[in-house]
């Protein structure tokens, strides 16, 4: 798999947040998802999807994600704050349609329907996707990772937010680290000269 920069693996963290009381163990010990790739820079590789998430949910930074506190945005903000983000060297930030967001979704546990290990002290709440709930105007899908369920919310409700990215997007916070331009042209959102950071956050078809 080609990546927009070179990684630097690092260890998985070994125990779970105490703030989380999830059931997602073999043996009396976490196990991570093997899918999953933890990077030094704390951003999270899925091979099985392809795409780069941000570690910490959105207000919560460190290892471990023990620093700060997960933050309720209102959606438009949420859609703002990915598109304003440049972390770890990226500007290609956004807010996970409702597709996307499923794919974290992990029914072998339980009490945070999660990996706490890769996506340490997760909210066992709401979070934004991009796509908007067609029928209600002004509202966007939720899915709670405390028990899966898919739900709405509306311009004044507040969810958390975990950014994404496409793993092997380019990135034009550093240039030089982007893929060379014909390897960029069939990604899924389009090479970094088509795109245009007014438009909308993609969403689903």
């Amino acid at each position: 798999m080609k990546l927009s920069s070179p990684l630097l693996l690092v260890g998985l963290l070994p125990v779970l947040s105490p703030a989380l009381a999830q059931d997602c163990v073999e043996n009396g010990v976490p196990i991570p998802a093997a899918h999953f790739i933890q990077v030094q820079n704390g951003t999270i590789i899925d091979r099985a999807t392809n795409l780069m998430w941000k570690q910490c949910s959105e207000g919560a930074t460190g290892v471990g994600c023990a620093a700060g506190q997960p933050e309720r945005l209102k959606w438009k903000a949420a859609m703002g704050r990915a598109r304003d983000s440049r972390f770890a060297g990226y500007a290609d930030w956004r807010l996970p349609n409702r597709r996307e967001l499923k794919t974290l979704m992990q029914n072998r546990c339980y009490g945070l329907r999660i990996d706490g290990v890769i996506f340490p002290n997760t909210p066992a709440a709401r979070f934004w996707t991009s796509t908007p709930a067609a029928y209600y105007p002004g509202s966007a899908w939720t899915l709670d990772f405390a028990d899966s369920s898919i739900g709405y919310g509306t311009r004044s409700d507040r969810a958390y937010v975990r950014l994404v990215r496409d793993s092997e997007a380019c990135s034009p916070v550093i240039p030089g680290t982007c893929l060379p331009h014909e390897d960029r042209l069939y990604e899924p959102h389009g090479s970094v000269e088509e795109l245009d950071p007014s438009q909308e956050i993609p969403q689903d078809p």
